[in-house]
């Protein structure tokens, strides 16, 4: 270990990447909540964690994880709340919307289950806990704003405390804690949501006002939730549905800085788990046994996770772009193309390293592999340079790849413009980046052709990937895949590469593979 830390650069700033600010703590006072005696609203401020055992970890039962006054790892119950306060300002403020009554419905993910009472790791719903930091499933936000007013309320619906369940799947917040945990107007009972809506919607329309529903209908986050929503809209022309996911990925693409350090910290947890992957490379070994390094190290780290199923791809099993089997041996002769990332707190790191098993490049192992990291780093530059839109950073790749490939006689000199881009496309049929946060595919809805922004973060992955069986590239390389990739935040000077301690430089590489024993 001490080995991989002398190799790794930029260790000196580890402490820039702690998570926690300065607590947000205001001394005023809100609304009483319904599970609030008047005696509490006194004494009590807008924002204040409670103390107790609830469904999640908080600043009481896990100081070694959450910071005092936060509600999440690093993120505190003010932010959750402007992040709801800008969402109905966004929805209601559009011009078609602005006399009509609105209600929001977010709801958290249900459990999943491999099989009979035996659950999948519970992953709450990206948009839910972007919105309200809660952990817990089957939840559900709903947000109610009427016309002429800049005031809106919020209800949290969970499911209440119950003893049996409890001693079977664990605590539970419970409504009576709910809202102020959250920073929720009120909290009640999730097997009241069908009624309460119904109600409402009935409420708001009955003289004949329009009314909006807003709610996200395509692969619904709890399908039993979806049955009641979908029946709430049935034959009433007052109330319409509109979809609120295309305004939620425009707030969580840009990222606040409190994101920026979690993504910071869980870029560093995913580099170190490749540079140990690195290290541990041995000939002989498995692939599956680089996966279990790489999950290792990560939850050493802090992670909760891996980001995603990782690929650990040895020779020509590395030109299938999403193999993830991981379970063939690593010959000395081929090179490892490893895709992985830790999650931590919900926020994702997706990092592509490719390196020796022997821990030795091969010439032409090292003519392509050199030639995806200089198209890497002028794609980073061009970044800060220029800000494009990341379908413009894709053309740029091309270009490049091309650019040096025909150099190298890989590609024929013969050719040139599109032809020579669509070949370069060939050889690297992926994208070159995508947006990076609480999504590993982040706000999926913001398209690619959108110029980058300040505090946006996004890959930067190109590739080379030629088939055993590609006779129109020279033998000697041909079944080799590589790819290297960073997670780069775009800032108002240079791009800042937040997995810049994750090794890359040829001669690192060398001085690194197989030092370490398993």
């Amino acid at each position: 270990m001490n080995l991989i830390r002398k190799l790794v650069t930029n260790t000196a700033n580890k402490e820039r990447r702690r998570l926690f600010r300065p607590p947000l703590f205001r001394n005023t006072h809100r609304q009483l909540s319904s599970c609030e005696t008047p005696t509490e609203q006194i004494d009590r401020p807008l924002f204040f964690v409670p103390k107790g055992n609830f469904g999640q970890p908080t600043c009481h039962t896990h100081p070694h994880l959450i910071s005092e006054e936060h509600l999440t790892c690093g993120i505190s119950q003010a932010e959750y709340k402007e992040r709801r306060e800008t969402l109905v300002k966004k929805l209601a403020g559009e011009a078609e919307n602005i006399h009509k009554s609105h209600i929001i419905v977010i709801p958290a993910a249900s459990r999943q289950y491999m099989s009979d009472k035996i659950p999948y790791v519970f992953r709450q719903n990206s948009d839910f806990f972007y919105l309200t930091g809660c952990l817990e499933p089957s939840a559900v936000l709903v947000m109610i704003k009427p016309p002429q007013t800049d005031k809106f309320k919020s209800i949290l619906f969970v499911h209440d405390k119950d003893a049996h369940a409890e001693l079977w799947e664990g605590p539970r917040t419970g409504c009576a804690a709910a809202a102020r945990l959250f920073a929720v107007d009120e909290s009640r009972p999730v097997e009241n949501f069908p009624t309460f809506l119904n109600n409402t919607a009935y409420r708001l329309t009955a003289t004949s006002k329009p009314a909006v529903l807003w709610y996200h209908s395509d692969n619904p986050a709890n399908p039993e939730l979806h049955t009641t929503v979908q029946s709430t809209l049935r034959g009433d022309t007052t109330l319409v549905r509109n979809d609120p996911q295309k305004a939620l990925h425009f707030m969580r693409v840009i990222k606040s800085p409190a994101e920026i350090e979690l993504m910071k910290e869980t870029c560093y947890i995913g580099s170190q788990s490749i540079n140990m992957a690195m290290a541990c490379t041995k000939p002989g070994m498995s692939e599956h046994m680089v996966n279990a390094i790489l999950e290792y190290t990560c939850k050493q780290g802090g992670a909760e996770h891996l980001a995603f199923p990782p690929v650990c791809a040895g020779g020509p099993r590395a030109t299938h772009i999403h193999y993830v089997a991981n379970n063939q041996l690593l010959a000395g002769t081929e090179m490892l193309l490893v895709d992985s990332g830790s999650q931590r707190w919900m926020y994702n790191s997706d990092i592509s390293r490719t390196w020796p098993v022997s821990g030795k490049f091969s010439k032409h192992h090292r003519i392509l592999y050199e030639i995806v990291l200089t198209v890497q780093k002028r794609l980073i530059e061009i970044l800060g340079e220029q800000r494009p839109a990341l379908d413009k950073l894709f053309d740029s790749m091309c270009r490049l790849l091309g650019k040096y490939l025909q150099q190298e006689g890989i590609l024929p000199q013969n050719v040139d413009g599109q032809e020579l881009l669509g070949k370069a496309y060939r050889l690297c049929p992926h994208h070159v980046s995508h947006y990076l946060g609480i999504d590993v595919h982040d706000s999926s809805l913001v398209r690619r052709n959108v110029p980058v922004a300040t505090n946006m973060i996004v890959t930067v992955e190109p590739g080379i990937y030629i088939s055993p069986n590609d006779t129109t590239v020279p033998a000697e390389f041909r079944g080799v895949g590589i790819r290297i990739e960073d997670d780069v935040l775009i800032t108002d000077g240079d791009s800042l590469v937040l997995t810049d301690t994750c090794i890359k430089e040829v001669s690192d590489i060398e001085a690194l593979v197989g030092k370490q024993s398993v």
